[in-house]
Order: C-alpha cells, then structure tokens, then sequence
C-alpha cells in the first residue's frame, strides 16, 4: 500500500471516529439535560404540574436515548463499514491498474525502441542490402512482440468477460505438448500414468495455456536452469505440469498472482517484464475446458504450476 492510500485510510478513520464520537456526546448530553430536569423539577416541586412524569421518568428517558441511539450508532457503524470496505477496493483496484500500467510501459518500451533503431539505421547510407534485410527481418519481430502483446490483453478481457469460444476435438495432447516446448525452448517432457494419446480438448486454448506457462516458467527461473514439462493421467483425469527452478511464490501472492494484471511483489522491484495477464489467461481457458490451475510447491526449490483436467 503506498503512503498516498495509507493516508486516504487514515483521514477516513479519523472522520469515522469524529462521527462515532459525535454521537455518543450527543446522547451523553440528552440524558444528562433530562437528569437536570428532574432535579429542577423535584428542587421546585412542580411535579404535580407535570401528571405524565413519574418516578421512572428519567430511566425511561435513558432508555429510550439508548436504544434509539444504538439503532442509530449501528447503522451508521454498518455504512462506515461498508465505505470502508469499497475505499479499500478502489485502493486496491488503483494500486492493480497502476501496476499494469507501469508493466505495460515497460514492455512496450523496449520493441519501440528497438524498432525505431532499426528504422533509423536503414534511414542511413552505410546499410549494405545484406544489413538492411537484417534490420528490416528485426523491426518486423519488434512489432510482432507488440502485436503478441495486443493479442493477449484482448484475450485477457475475453477470458474475464468468459466469452472465449472453444472448438475442442480429438488432440494428441503429447505431440501438442511436445510442439509448444521445443517452439519455445529446448526441454524435455516426460510421460506418466496412462494417458491415452488422444484426448477431446481445444488445441488452440490448451497450446495457449501451455505457452503462456512455459513463458512464465522461463521468465521467473534461473537464467542456468532448467524448464521441465510432465504430463500425466488416468480413467479420470489428466494434467500437465510445468516446473521450474526459481525462487517460487509467496504465500501472500499464491492465488493473487492468477488475478487479471496481478503479479507477485511490487512492480517497482521487479527484475524481470510482464503484464500479469498470462497466469489469468490461462487459469481462465482452462476453467472453461473444465479444467483448473494450481501452484505448487516444486521439492527442492523453485514452483509448478499444474493444469488438470478432466477426461473427456
């Protein structure tokens, strides 16, 4: 939280203490002038002018300053708690959007620059033909990483809307899982259990979950590790791991992390770029194949993020 919210809550509390405190003077204060009363009353003996005060006058008063001060003190206590509660969501909710910002400043950043570079240097008369194909082949992927960053922010705001359509069909789920890793990196992924090779899922959304997982791993692991991929089944169910040897998840983040724009820590003092779409993106196609994503813990050190699905 920064030092801006933390004084948005604090000038907040103060005006409810105010409030609170306000109303018990308030009700101090009536019961105190109807006590004087009586004791004026009783000093000059004008209860005989007075047939509807008895001896229980002031306890009645009391009474009924109470309850119907306490019906009072409880609503408002009921709609500070609630002001309260949508202050913190808004922080909350500012602090998310500050940080996708800041993520996606960053990750622009870099193949603008990058391409503006290139441009620049073919604007020049040094370039071979050679070199100018070069950097003409470089500025085209800058701008296809700015392209794959569009894409994703869309299907991120498609998943949250759950209006991602599938079209699942019998998959080899092995081969697919096999295509992702070596289009990525060069790894390894290993078979148990009893999976059939042939499963009814959307090729297009699991090779989605798969990249963005194995992405995530690569990103967050040990420049010098290693990305292992396990893939595992029986009657049931089947699922896909994918784990790396990194420094893991914070307990605190566990679940924050697959929120829409959510990343571990404070984005000031991340070392590595991101948006905090991948993990959302793909907890939310697996959930709509019926599956679900989970952390883990990997033994020995590092995180597994494990897809687990159904069969079909």
């Amino acid at each position: 939280m920064t030092r801006q919210h933390r004084r948005t809550l604090l000038v907040f509390g103060a005006l409810a203490s105010y409030i609170m405190l306000q109303s018990i003077w308030w009700a101090y204060l009536l019961v105190r002038k109807d006590r004087e009363l009586e004791g004026l009353i009783e000093a000059f003996q004008l209860r005989p002018q007075y047939p509807g005060t008895t001896e229980g006058h002031a306890y009645r008063t009391l009474l009924m300053v109470l309850s119907e001060g306490g019906v009072f003190l409880g609503l408002l206590l009921i709609a500070l708690i609630l002001t309260y509660r949508t202050i913190r969501k808004d922080l909350a909710l500012a602090a998310t959007q500050r940080d996708f910002l800041l993520a996606v400043t960053h990750e622009l950043r870099t193949p603008i620059a990058s391409a503006k570079l290139q441009l620049q240097t073919l604007g020049r008369s040094g370039p071979t033909a050679e070199q100018r194909k070069e950097l003409i082949t470089q500025a085209v992927d800058d701008l296809d990483r700015l392209g794959l960053l569009t894409d994703k922010v869309l299907t991120a705001l498609r998943a949250a809307d759950g209006k991602i359509p599938l079209r699942p069909r019998s998959t080899d789920v092995e081969e697919l899982v096999r295509d992702r890793v070596e289009r990525i990196f060069s790894g390894s992924v290993r078979s148990m259990g009893t999976l059939d090779h042939e499963v009814h899922v959307d090729p297009i959304a699991l090779a989605s979950i798969l990249d963005n997982l194995i992405e995530n791993a690569i990103k967050y692991g040990p420049s010098t590790g290693t990305v292992d991929v396990e893939l595992e089944g029986d009657d049931r169910r089947w699922e896909v791991r994918v784990m790396d040897r990194g420094p893991g998840v914070d307990k605190d983040d566990r679940e924050r992390i697959f929120s829409l724009f959510q990343r571990g820590g404070q984005e000031e003092t991340r070392d590595s770029a991101g948006t905090g779409l991948g993990l959302f993106i793909a907890r939310g196609l697996a959930r709509r194949m019926g599956g679900d994503l989970h952390y883990r813990e990997r033994p020995g050190g590092g995180a597994i993020f494990a897809a687990t699905f159904p069969r079909a």
